[in-house]
């Protein structure tokens, strides 16, 4: 770090001097145009020729397997780091299964759209950031968790095996909603523009991640719930429906109020209270998992350690939230 004093030039410019050293190393010499930004976090930055964020504009990948799960996962992780454009090639040229499989990949993305042609595939994302309130978004996400995840319970306690496919638009969505914010913070890491336009700081932008990456989870265990209940016969028994329908909104208990604690206005208070929750519901559940061992409900055990899973990705949500009041309080 060096520190410099602003001169005035003129009757109304400023001027700062920048170290020999550290021109030299970008290539700067006098007359050299440079780019400066101005972010809402108060930060000024001064770039050489590249353009902020433009290494972003475009990504070309080229592709030497038949595999169609290789498309599908190059094409996801060049999504969620940030690329606006997802340009596949193959000499040979892709397979048909490939192209479905590309087809499908920009379905789960977020604004995407693919063009796919017999050598070259192209994902194309026309999201515009400053349209995106990831607040919202993950709000939204929790509401889609929390509601998967108390639909398939209820299909469990009900012996409803069909309740699977009736939940899997909203699994699809939860995901399609976690990877979009995931972007948007992968692209914050290069583009001090993007956090500009989404209207939120970076320290605000990973709070949303962390909390959107633990509501995936919450979908994913409630999507777990719904295959148990395709496997049960019958209804369990009253005691033990009452006792997984009560820890059960415990353990969304816990995810909503952790939710909220870490994204509206940081409350430690709330945050320690919905870790204290955490706790009390874990130990629940280890007490009801106990009695399930005498009964042998092998399709009750894992809801149970489904809804602890749940349970703990809540408490992951509210220990985020006690570290981003004590950074607030601070900065």
């Amino acid at each position: 770090m060096e520190t410099r004093k602003l001169q005035m030039v003129g009757g109304g410019t400023y001027t700062v001097s920048i170290p020999k050293e550290w021109a030299t190393n970008q290539s700067l010499e006098a007359g050299t145009p440079v780019h400066l930004y101005r972010h809402r976090d108060g930060s000024i930055v001064v770039r050489s020729a590249r353009k902020e964020g433009e290494r972003l504009d475009a990504a070309r990948v080229a592709v030497d397997t038949d595999s169609p799960a290789v498309v599908g996962r190059t094409i996801r992780a060049a999504h969620a780091a940030g690329f606006e454009t997802i340009r596949l090639v193959r000499e040979s040229g892709f397979t048909d299964a490939q192209r479905r499989a590309a087809r499908e990949a920009a379905r789960g993305l977020v604004g995407a759209d693919a063009s796919v042609a017999a050598a070259e595939l192209v994902v194309r994302t026309m999201l515009d950031a400053s349209d995106v309130s990831v607040r919202q978004s993950v709000d939204q996400l929790r509401f889609l968790a929390c509601s998967l995840h108390r639909d398939a319970l209820a299909a469990f306690l009900e012996a409803d095996g069909g309740a699977g496919d009736r939940l899997a638009d909203r699994a699809a969505e939860a995901r399609r909603l976690s990877g979009m914010v995931t972007r948007h913070c992968n692209r914050a890491l290069v583009s001090f523009e993007e956090v500009d336009r989404l209207g939120t700081s970076r320290p605000e932008l990973f709070d949303a991640r962390v909390a959107a990456r633990q509501l995936e989870r919450v979908a994913r265990q409630g999507r777990r719930v719904a295959t148990l209940a395709a496997r049960v016969g019958d209804p369990p028994d009253d005691d033990t429906a009452t006792a997984l329908g009560d820890a059960g909104e415990a353990a969304l208990g816990v995810v909503d109020d952790a939710v909220a604690a870490l994204l509206h206005d940081a409350d430690a208070a709330a945050a320690h209270a919905a870790l204290d929750r955490r706790d009390a519901t874990v130990d629940r559940l280890d007490a009801v998992e106990a009695t399930l061992f005498e009964t042998r409900s092998v399709a009750a055990a894992g809801v149970v350690d489904a809804l602890r899973a749940t349970a703990r990705a809540g408490g992951g949500v509210a220990e985020a939230a006690v570290g981003a009041s004590l950074r607030d309080d601070r900065l």
